[in-house]
Order: structure tokens, then sequence, then C-alpha cells
């Protein structure tokens, strides 16, 4: 069945993982993908509370097995609902990642998912389907550093329920890090093994302080490795497996209208 393209406008926030509304930028995402969508759900939960988790997709009309006896079956009409279709279904590329110029010149950049793209922007579970009203939500909610264990739909916590970034968070991180490093170092070691330990220890206790100039931007800090790890220097993140050329940027202000 031949695929749809369907190009919406969406919200974008002032700032990463911001909830104030950017009032002079605005996203632009391209779909492509099938037009209907069925979707099967498994309750996971109880009659009285049930937990329905999303089990398998698939364009409508392609499926040649039966669903599951006790599963929920519902379509999605992405011409219709084109943002839920893209959390569901995927059919747009990316988020790229990028390197943003951050922290001290002695320190590498930070390598980030391009924060304006859609996957980044929503939170994609406030773009599933409504279970308790039967619909497809239209009010897709900014993604927020709140951790993601505690946000799932399973546990019906909010975005607001906890906080991710912030210098409590890599206070604590750090001496978390600290503490797992205490045994690295034999007392008879040599020197050679014992140096590179040294050094990230000493980079861990010294961070706060280093990265002092992003701010409140916590996310940008660029941890130290433990010295047996290699970094993962950014390459650009994996597309969709369902990826068919759809695209997601944001519009600069003269291009909003």
């Amino acid at each position: 069945m031949a695929n749809i393209t369907k190009t919406v406008l969406f919200p974008v926030p002032t700032v990463w993982l911001g909830q104030q509304q950017d009032t002079t930028r605005t996203g632009i995402a391209t779909y492509v993908g099938p037009q209907n969508i069925t979707i099967w759900y498994e309750n996971k939960g109880t009659d009285a509370n049930p937990d329905w988790h999303q089990l398998h997709e698939f364009e409508t009309g392609t499926e040649d097995r039966d669903p599951p006896v006790d599963a929920k079956v519902v379509t999605l009409d992405a011409d219709k609902y084109p943002m839920n279709a893209i959390s569901v279904w995927g059919g747009i590329e990316g988020p790229y990642q990028i390197e943003t110029p951050s922290g001290p010149d002695s320190e590498p950049n930070p390598i980030l998912d391009d924060w304006l793209h859609f996957h980044e922007v929503f939170d994609l579970q406030s773009l599933e389907y409504d279970h308790v009203n039967n619909k497809w939500p239209r009010d897709p909610k900014f993604s927020s550093d709140a951790t993601e264990w505690e946000t799932t739909s399973s546990e019906g916590q909010s975005a607001s329920d906890a906080k991710t970034f912030g210098w409590d968070w890599v206070r604590a991180e750090r001496d978390h890090l600290l503490v797992q490093s205490d045994d690295k170092i034999p007392n008879d070691a040599p020197s050679n093994f014992q140096s590179p330990w040294k050094e990230y220890r000493q980079k861990l206790r010294d961070l706060p302080n280093t990265w002092a100039g992003v701010g409140t931007e916590t996310y940008r800090i660029v941890w130290p490795h433990e010295p047996d790890d290699k970094p993962n220097i950014g390459d650009a993140a994996d597309t969709s497996a369902y990826w068919g050329g759809g695209t997601s940027k944001a519009l600069p202000p003269e291009e909003v209208t």
C-alpha cells in the first residue's frame, strides 16, 4: 500500500526540556508512512486496574494473524492524527546529534540530540492512545527533565514528579562515581596504572568547578570516562526503523507564519 506524506507544524519550548512555549519559533515535521495503522495493546494489569502496553503495530490490512484473545485493537488515521502517528509509527528521521560548544576550552564539547526535533520536543507518551477516554489525544506535553522511569504510563506519574538535571543531581552522581572507583587503584599497582585513575578521580572532584560556566544547563557537561572505557564520540543517532523519508526541524522566526 502507498504511503502518505503529511506535514505538521508544532510548538517548541524556549529551551531544551523547557515547559514554556517559544513564541518566535515553530517546529515542522513531515510524516511519511501508512495512512491507516492498527495497534494491538496488551493489558499487563488487571481488569480493575488496567495497564495497557503497545504489543504490535502494522499498516492496516497487512497482518495475517489474529490479535491475541485479550488484546485491545485500536486504529489510527495518520492523515487525521499525524502527530500521534509520528509517536506510534515513526516515519521521520533523526534526531541527529550536534556538537555544541560549551564549557571550558580544556574539555571536549558535548554532542547532543537536536532538542528542537519532534522526538525531543514532546513526551511521546502524551501522544499515545488514551485508554481511559478511548481516543487519540491532541494536546501533547513537552518533554521535561523528569526521569524516564518516573514518567511511565504504568506508574501514572507526571513529568514534574522528579528532576534528572541540576547541580544537586550532578554532585550526587559525581559522588556515586567516586565511590565506585574507590577500589580501582591497588596500592602495589605500577604508576602507569595508577596515574590514569588518579586523573579520572581528580576530574570528578573538579567537575562542578570545571563546568560551572554551563549554569543551569548541566546536561551539557561531558563526564570523564573511566580509564578502561573508550568514549563514544557521537555518531549520528540511529533513525527509526520505520523511517520512510520524513523530517523534523525548527523554522526560524522569519519563516513562521
